[in-house]
């Protein structure tokens, strides 16, 4: 699962994979950081981008890329970024920030809860 946030409209998009979360997000909006992208864990992911976008005088063409994993100080968890989203536009039960939040505060499994 990847969530991606469109900055723009603060919107939240819940994808069920990288490959349709990249033909959704353009890459010219994607390479001017319109879309930020997490992991199913609210961890940061980055476009790497094997072939560059092209602009041209009237037309853009979109390049290839794909999510990679960031240890960057500067990209922030998706849990710290559900403040600023206004709608998440997913599938059930991927329907409103709370519902995500709850999803990324659930017990991950394998591991012990403190106490």
């Amino acid at each position: 699962m990847i969530f991606a946030a469109e900055t723009e409209e603060r919107a939240l998009h819940v994808f069920p994979d990288p490959d349709t979360a990249a033909s959704y997000c353009e890459g010219p909006a994607v390479e001017a950081t319109i879309w930020l992208f997490w992991d199913d864990t609210g961890n940061p992911l980055v476009p790497e981008f094997t072939i560059p976008n092209q602009r041209g005088l009237f037309t853009n063409k979109n390049g290839l890329y794909h999510l990679v994993s960031t240890a960057s100080k500067a990209a922030c968890n998706l849990h710290d970024a559900l403040d600023q989203i206004q709608v998440v536009i997913g599938e059930y039960p991927f329907s409103s920030v709370k519902a995500v939040r709850e999803y990324l505060d659930r017990p991950v499994p394998g591991t012990t809860s403190p106490g």
